[in-house]
């Protein structure tokens, strides 16, 4: 398969062309002519190169996931969440990348020149002008699904041009234009595989989700009034199935697709990919996923075991997995195969784990004993227990044996081993959440007991330090994420059938479960929804399902009419505290250093992002404001 290396912000690769040597001899340093860069393909492909940082609003990581209670967080990656689930936005703030102009400018740059060039064929016109649309469709998409309307600029405008034009009247009005530009990039492009770059493949993926966000907000802020044969929800099957039909694979290797492992993976139909020659740790989600911890910090607690490394992890960690989502990762029932339950619903736990027995302890920083749990002052107990005496159980086993299999591959949880280390987040443990007490509240651990191993590369070297050098990319589209967008469509369609074929499809290969059975709407969209949680955390696309599902409303969001509230955004987030023993455990909620506790979900507003009131008060045209902001 051929690569491409995206670069943002950089008009690369010129000074690599025999055609332009005797130009860049001649003309200044700093710029290079219009009429060269668009006298043939090769030179008008590098500007068209560095327009692909539209594409970083797409990539994995934590992106909009730390709005929902997939994440818990602190410092910065918090300090920038805060805002949205504790609903103290104001019109005024600028949380829907309202300005996007130049990227629009640049796409349009492209359809014109490339339109207007005598040195490109008219047979190469035709892709180039659809790769430029593709990436206004998504640079405008990144907006409507934050903000709703936009402002549709389709050509280049000059001096004398208005510049004080209106935005779309409506969300449909602009997933109208988006998806027209999809459309014609669909029919355009080639079906050659480049990684890092557009095909007719990966428009037509991009689209399945762009009409399932269209459909949602229809008639915005009124009801979608989904039917069962909206042009929108065809639009999502046809398109499915020209990717399915593309020649990507599902992966066998979860994991792998998520680091150096599978980096070009059959199944990844676009991904960023950034090379060690310019990327550091720093510039990757390790660098605020992974711990930074010493041994003097663990033996203050009495931790064990040391790291063989004296510091294997110098990072600045700022995201974690919470609870929330880790009880989604389904356990097979030891009594009855067939079954995947929740891991504290299985008969094993039933049998093995005693909920009246108190586990909890005062607090102290040594001689803490190992067969019980803590918890802060400000936290509320949820839930605990012990092992019953006799049973062979553990924690550990509750939590990882039969587990689905994508458990193990993103999740660091308690007692995994990492890089050539053995994590113990319990109490006592060598990177749990209380070594941060302990240590006058270090932001060096994690907050929840666990970290995430989705999207760590497993060979940099020496060390995870914020300056070494690696290679990295971000899946930004796979095919796992269009066979579930598939099945979304069938089950709005209520197609019980399809839809259960198709988001299986992810689910007994990548979670290694037995495949949902459900036997009505409810069940299968009950089991839908954990199924995308799963398979896509940290890829960027928990809260626009949420807010998608809210809209629809009924069975999509637990039986609540379109528009309501959203339960999954305003739950409190959980923590997981486990014994050195591994026999007793502890649930609680609490602030976490931040207002994790304090979540709002205000329906009348949330479902967009403001128009920042400055906007607004510059250009009347912007207005109105979006509802009751």
């Amino acid at each position: 398969m051929k690569r491409i290396t995206t670069t943002i912000g950089i008009l690369t690769c010129l000074l690599t062309l025999n055609s332009c040597k005797k130009v860049l001899d001649t003309l200044p340093t700093d710029r290079i002519s219009p009429d060269i860069i668009w006298s043939s393909k090769a030179n008008a492909e590098t500007f068209i190169f560095s327009t692909y940082g539209i594409m970083s609003s797409y990539q994995s990581g934590p992106g909009s996931d730390t709005y929902t209670t997939n994440i818990l967080a602190q410092e910065g990656t918090a300090n920038g969440a805060n805002p949205v689930f504790g609903e103290t936005l104001t019109n005024r703030s600028d949380f829907g990348t309202f300005n996007n102009w130049a990227a629009v400018r640049r796409c349009n740059v492209i359809i014109k020149n490339v339109g207007e060039s005598a040195g490109i064929s008219d047979a190469d016109k035709k892709p180039l002008i659809a790769e430029a649309k593709f990436l206004r469709a998504m640079s405008y998409y990144n907006v409507a699904r934050s903000v709703g309307r936009i402002v549709w600029i389709d050509k280049v405008l000059n001096e004398n041009d208005e510049f004080k034009l209106p935005t779309t009247a409506n969300p449909t009005e602009s997933y109208n234009y988006i998806i027209k530009d999809l459309e014609d990039a669909v029919a355009d492009l080639p079906t050659t595989k480049i990684s890092g770059r557009t095909n007719k493949y990966v428009a037509a993926a991009f689209l399945t989700e762009v009409c399932l966000q269209a459909l949602a907000y229809k008639n915005y802020p009124a009801a979608p009034n989904v039917a069962v044969n909206d042009p929108l929800l065809d639009k999502v099957i046809s398109n499915a199935q020209l990717v399915i039909a593309g020649g990507y694979v599902l992966e066998t290797d979860y994991e792998g697709m998520f680091n150096e492992v599978k980096s070009t993976s059959p199944e990844i139909i676009y991904a960023v990919y950034r090379k060690a020659i310019n990327t550091t740790v720093q510039n990757t989600p390790m660098q605020n996923a992974m711990p930074n911890i010493t041994a003097d910090k663990i033996n203050k607690f009495q931790g064990s075991p040391l790291f063989t490394k004296s510091v294997p992890f110098e990072c600045w960690p700022e995201n974690f997995p919470a609870q929330n989502l880790t009880d989604e990762y389904l356990t097979v029932d030891k009594s009855d195969p067939g079954k995947a339950l929740p891991w504290n619903q299985t008969s094993q736990y039933l049998n093995a784990v005693d909920e009246t027995a108190n586990v909890i302890a005062p607090f102290t920083r040594l001689g803490f004993p190992h067969d019980k749990v803590a918890k802060l002052n400000d936290e509320n107990l949820l839930k605990m227990g012990r092992i019953k005496a006799g049973s062979a159980e553990t924690f550990w086993t509750l939590t990882n044996e039969n587990r689905d299999a994508r458990w193990k591959a993103s999740i660091i949880s308690d007692s995994t081993r990492f890089y050539g280390e053995l994590f113990t987040t319990g109490l006592r443990g060598n990177a749990g959440r209380f070594l941060g007490v302990i240590n006058g509240g270090d932001y060096a651990f994690t907050l929840s007991n666990m970290y995430w191993r989705k999207g760590i590369y497993t060979n940099v070297s020496p060390s995870y330090l914020n300056s070494v050098s690696t290679d990295y990319h971000f899946v930004c589209m796979r095919l796992g994420r269009v066979y579930l967008n598939l099945a979304e469509a069938y089950l709005l369609k209520g197609d019980l059938a399809n839809a259960l074929t198709n988001f299986n499809k992810t689910r007994t290969l990548h979670g290694q479960l037995p495949a949902s059975n459900a036997g009505n709407l409810t069940e299968a969209w009950k089991d839908y929804k954990r199924e995308r949680r799963v398979e896509l955390t940290e890829e960027n696309d928990h809260y626009y399902s949420l807010l998608r599902w809210g809209r629809f409303g009924g069975d999509a969001n637990e039986g609540i009419a379109p528009g309501g509230t959203i339960p999954e955004l305003t739950e409190p987030i959980r923590v997981m505290d486990i014994s050195k023993d591994r026999k007793s455990f502890s649930i609680v909620t609490g602030p976490f250093r931040n207002i994790y506790n304090d979540r709002k979900f205000q329906p009348g507003r949330r479902y967009l992002f403001p128009i920042p009131q400055g906007f607004i008060d510059n250009n009347s045209q912007f207005a109105p404001q979006n509802p009751n902001w």
